[in-house]
């Protein structure tokens, strides 16, 4: 009887220890990808997947926001949604709220309110813990706000004269910028309109190491890099697109009607304009 018991708790013990190395093993990960994205395509991608969805943009509609902080494993998009005792608790991001909806923004408006930031923890910041910079929600998110400071993309872009435009850019004068100001390979990512086949660009994003150093970006998948040098999922036989606006066909009615009012408003203006120079005009030839 004895030895029964004495081989069924050695049974129970060896069962758990390797469950537990084989979940440890499941959630270790080599480096951080930092994601920023381009609110404008943003929107645009999320009003042109259903109707009826909205899109909750920051004051500057101009600059470029944060997407995520994601620990990844070298030749994996993982690890996810990790073990962890800490639970998130949006009362903890009352102190830096105006910054996240300004920097960190959650551009799907029609959507739970807090939603965006409690799926960014839950499925990454509960993986990123392991590090004391990301050891609790207010850390995660305030090191995610700084990231966004320091690595200013409308200023590393705006350097080379990038700038927002409908016009387009070829995506290897776009790479180079952002690999010559960082001295590391970015991942650029795009979204492509359904029905004119564009891409705009939507994310971009730079990788560090565990200390928190620069390195140079993998691809994610196998296709993304191949021949071409550069980690994008971009069209490459197209320029890509930097938005400057949102497409008209994309803008929900609210949208458009106010687009409209200040189009009418600024026509209304010119218009008073010249009539005043002529009024001026006929009284002086008088």
């Amino acid at each position: 009887m004895f030895n029964f018991c004495y081989l069924w708790h050695s049974l129970i013990l060896t069962i758990c220890f390797s469950s537990y190395g084989q979940l440890s093993s499941d959630f270790d990960w080599d480096y951080i990808v930092f994601s920023q994205r381009w609110p404008l395509s943003t929107c645009a991608e999320w009003e042109e997947t259903k109707p009826g969805n909205v899109c909750n943009l920051p004051t500057n509609r101009l600059t470029w926001t944060v997407h995520g902080i994601w620990p990844t494993k070298s030749g994996t998009r993982g690890p996810i949604s990790c073990n962890s005792a800490i639970h998130f608790d949006p009362n903890q991001l009352t102190p830096m709220l105006d910054d996240l909806k300004e920097h960190w923004t959650n551009v799907e408006a029609n959507t739970k309110q807090n939603s965006f930031w409690e799926h960014e923890w839950k499925k990454h910041g509960t993986c990123a813990s392991i590090l004391p910079q990301f050891d609790s929600v207010t850390n995660y998110f305030s090191r995610g706000l700084k990231f966004n400071k320091d690595y200013n993309l409308s200023t590393i872009l705006e350097s080379n004269g990038v700038v927002p435009n409908n016009n387009g850019y070829n995506l290897q004068d776009v790479y180079n910028t952002i690999m010559n100001s960082t001295g590391k390979e970015p991942s650029i990512q795009c979204v492509t309109d359904k029905n004119t086949k564009e891409s705009f660009i939507s994310e971009i994003r730079i990788c560090l190491n565990k200390t928190l150093d620069l390195i140079d970006c993998e691809p994610s998948s196998a296709h993304e890099k191949g021949d071409i040098g550069m980690n994008t999922n971009c069209n490459l036989k197209k320029s890509v697109i930097y938005l400057l606006k949102i497409p008209q066909f994309y803008l929900n009615e609210n949208e458009s009607e106010m687009n409209e009012i200040d189009q009418t408003f600024q026509n209304w203006k010119y218009y008073t304009m010249i009539y005043n120079f002529l009024n001026v005009l006929f009284w002086i030839t008088l």
